[in-house]
């Protein structure tokens, strides 16, 4: 095999080694993720956390409580289209993200975590809600 095709062979795999279809999730840090969740009213924003973390930490308003391990056990409680803006927070910004690739798992495309989590929601002065 000459030498200038084995380079091209070569170079075209590198290429497309860092090339990927698999669908990802963005992430937002507290003023982008406020700016989702007020421009986009029908978006369905899941706190990733524990039950005793929604009580004793407060919560974002609007959210649904469905813990980062029970995402795909959950699946009933998620929205029919796959396509919706889904917005996912957990404490910090670490429980969030296996929660968004369960979502993506599940077939869902357009999943953005807070990057801080309710943390630093709360550090950039966002307001969080008591009770249920």
């Amino acid at each position: 095999m000459n030498k200038r095709l084995l380079a091209i062979l070569l170079i075209s795999t590198i290429s497309l080694a860092g090339c990927t279809t698999d669908p990802m999730w963005s992430r937002a840090d507290a003023n982008e993720f406020s700016d989702l969740i007020e421009n986009n009213q029908d978006a369905f924003l899941i706190d990733a956390r524990t039950q005793t973390e929604w009580e004793d930490d407060g919560h974002i308003e609007g959210a649904t409580l469905i813990p980062h391990n029970n995402i795909k056990a959950q699946a009933d409680d998620l929205p029919d289209d796959k396509e919706i803006l889904i917005l996912v927070y957990c404490r910090s910004g670490s429980r969030s993200q296996t929660a968004s690739q369960s979502l993506l798992d599940l077939g869902y495309t357009n999943v953005v975590d807070l990057d801080s989590g309710i943390y630093g929601w709360k550090d950039a002065g966002y307001s969080v809600i008591y009770g249920a």
